[in-house]
């Protein structure tokens, strides 16, 4: 987490190491950048929604520990005592530790010791007091499986359904946060067309005054070189104010590690370093799918409702073709032998408690109604689970497909700004000669920013195109490996 962090700090922070922009989005050298990869993985690691959502996990933990709890050991102990008119009728004393198992087999150690002159016979006791180990075995309903183990495993597919929505709400921010990146870089890439623009305008004004001192070119021409300056002078300021609010939706993902928002350095701007087009094969798809299956939160909240329906459905099964019944065998033993004489309890004395239940209802309604409703339950979770797995699918396709329409036109569109810059230079070269006029100067320009703002609009998709697949494959914080 604290890795994240220091990356993003250098970009927050005044005095961090320069870097320079890729050749698709140059940069002043006094810029600091932040790149997508950076960003992203800052968001997923530090924004407060991220950290609420962690702690879904932390409630889902404490209920398992919760119905982890049925199967602690427990140590029970009890003290009576009756007197009356100077005659001790009973002082009696037991202590016993019960120990579950997730086997639904229970054992037991006891002692107790009973003295006095009047209490219940199956109470009598030598002086020393009696021990006693025992177990519990269930034979009918309760041995394959019973509340305490259905009530632990549902807990755990509440905790991977917990571990889904966090999933999910991650997905939902970082798909915002992408979104909100790739309208800064555009944004940083349009200002930075728009000011180049507006100098090459003020060269060419300067030119064209000069011509026209030099009696080289008719004074109307300045007009419409000032004119065309003046437009550019608009589109940058449209342009600044666009990357100034940009920033500021930026900097409101921006967080430190103990919940505190940071702000973006002035010189700050974005980069689409990471996000050069690759093109999409069906091995990567392939690849991409699988982990879909494997890490969508969709999925993996889906299939945790279904084991969760399941355990149900196995313990009401139970409850209705198998009775209820259970042995118990508890050896005793005179304090005075220890556990030696236990030991031989075990091996066949007569020295033991001894019991046996039974239970079977006949027409078995309730069990019955329980049953249906429970396969009920199962089948539509079963039907919801392969509906959720087709939609993920559906979704990595259409993400890669996006993605590879994306890098085709934003090849196509290179070619359409190579070319109209090669017919603004001509044109150019045409108004140098004196055989065109600066009116189809300007137009050509105004063809050539066009295209180029074109482009600079596909680069931010394609980023956005890049988070929408890291998404839809279920895996928000790492971006979808293209090589």
């Amino acid at each position: 987490m604290s890795h994240f962090v220091s990356i993003v700090a250098s970009v927050l922070l005044a005095g961090a190491t320069t870097k320079s922009d890729s050749p698709a989005d140059p940069s002043a050298d006094s810029s600091r950048v932040l790149s997508f990869e950076e960003f992203y993985r800052a968001v997923a690691s530090q924004h407060p929604v991220v950290r609420q959502a962690r702690l879904l996990e932390s409630i889902a933990d404490g209920n398992v520990r919760q119905a982890q709890g049925a199967f602690d050991p427990t140590l029970t102990a009890s003290w009576e005592r009756k007197s009356f008119a100077g005659t001790e009728y009973f002082d009696y004393q037991e202590a016993a530790i019960k120990l579950p198992t997730p086997l639904g087999i229970d054992l037991k150690l006891g002692y107790e010791r009973t003295q006095g002159r009047y209490f219940a016979p199956d109470r009598r006791t030598p002086s020393d007091g009696l021990i006693t180990a025992g177990i519990s075995i269930p034979v009918g309903q309760r041995m394959l499986t019973d509340e305490r183990r259905t009530a632990l495993a549902q807990a755990r597919a509440l905790r991977d359904y917990a571990e889904g929505d966090r999933r999910a709400i991650v997905n939902k921010l970082l798909q915002l946060a992408a979104k909100r990146y790739a309208e800064w870089y555009e944004a940083h890439r349009r200002r930075t067309l728009t000011r180049e623009s507006l100098t090459l305008a003020t060269v060419r004004l300067e030119g064209i005054r000069r011509r026209v001192q030099g009696g080289d070119a008719a004074a109307i021409d300045t007009i419409e070189a000032r004119l065309e300056v003046q437009r550019r002078t608009v589109l940058v300021v449209e342009a600044n104010v666009d990357f100034a609010n940009a920033t500021l939706l930026i900097e409101g993902f921006l967080w430190g590690e103990r919940a505190t928002p940071m702000r973006l350095d002035s010189l700050a701007v974005p980069s689409s370093v990471g996000l050069e087009p690759s093109s999409v094969d069906s091995a990567r798809l392939d690849r991409w799918l699988a982990l879909a299956e494997e890490r969508h939160p969709d999925i993996r909240k889906s299939a945790a409702k279904l084991a969760q329906v399941e355990s149900e459905r196995r313990l009401v099964a139970q409850q209705l073709w198998v009775p209820s019944a259970e042995l118990t065998y508890t050896p005793i033993a005179d304090r005075a032998g220890g556990l030696d004489a236990l030991g031989e309890s075990f091996g066949g004395s007569d020295d033991a408690k001894w019991g046996a239940s039974f239970k079977l209802p006949l027409l078995a309604l309730k069990e019955r109604g329980k049953y249906v409703a429970a396969a009920g339950k199962r089948d539509q979770e079963r039907l919801q689970l392969a509906n959720v797995r087709r939609d993920v699918g559906i979704a990595v396709r259409s993400a890669a497909n996006d993605l590879a329409a994306l890098d085709t036109l934003l090849q196509l569109q290179a070619a359409a700004v190579t070319q109209a810059r090669m017919l603004r230079d001509a044109e150019q070269r045409k108004f140098d000669a004196g055989e065109s006029t600066l009116f189809l100067v300007n137009a050509r320009d105004r063809q050539l920013l066009d295209e180029q703002g074109k482009r600079i609009a596909l680069e931010a998709k394609y980023a956005a195109a890049r988070a929408a697949l890291a998404v839809a494959i279920g895996e928000p914080a790492v971006l979808p490996n293209t090589d």
